[in-house]
């Protein structure tokens, strides 16, 4: 049918209806005629909207609430008041600016043990002593880490006898002086 549009929507996840769990594999398919995506999509739009209006209400609800509460309060109840909730505010950003600075000198730090500054998630902390044990943490142990792989890389595999050296000895003998320089030539690295 020329006027059908085929969508693919698949769940990787799990789906709970009337407290039994059921599993959806990638291979479910949906096929949806115009009206019908339209439809679906209309849908999840308006419960976009509908989520993103109770939590607006929320916060408004919240507002109203606290301003009836300064209304109640006199007027030094509501200075006092004011003044916690703007030191809560300075406190949060003082906090947030903190932050951005150990971050940026946690990338630093890692930078100059020699560790990838995607590390700097795993060892910020709220505090800068703790962020910096934690960079000297990581190094050990990346360090060990990095030193058992070159390790298991040096000890290679053990050659085989009868290999390329072998060929070329035992047929050493059965060669004109012309062919054993020429294999010389070739071959330098097989003759110690």
């Amino acid at each position: 049918m020329a006027d059908e549009v085929n969508t693919e929507e698949t769940n990787t996840g799990t789906e709970t209806t009337d407290n039994q769990e059921q599993t959806e594999t990638q291979d479910d398919k949906l096929t949806f005629t115009p009206k019908e995506f339209d439809s679906e999509v209309d849908k999840r739009i308006a419960n976009a909207l509908q989520t993103a209006k109770a939590k607006w209400d929320e916060e408004k609800k919240e507002e109203i609430s606290n301003a009836e509460k300064l209304a109640k309060m006199s007027a030094s109840d509501r200075k006092a008041a004011e003044d916690k909730a703007k030191q809560e505010a300075l406190d949060n950003r003082e906090k947030q600016l903190n932050m951005r600075e150990y971050r940026y000198e946690a990338k630093h730090q890692l930078e100059e043990n020699g560790l990838p500054d995607s590390f700097v998630d795993m060892v910020l902390s709220e505090d800068a002593e703790t962020t910096k044990n934690n960079i000297g943490a990581i190094k050990a142990e990346f360090d060990k880490a990095i030193e058992a792989a070159v390790n298991e890389r040096l000890k290679g595999k053990t050659p085989q006898s009868g290999g390329t050296a072998g060929k070329l000895n035992k047929k050493l003998s059965d060669m004109s002086l012309e062919e054993m320089t020429e294999a010389y030539r070739n071959n330098t690295n097989l003759f110690g």
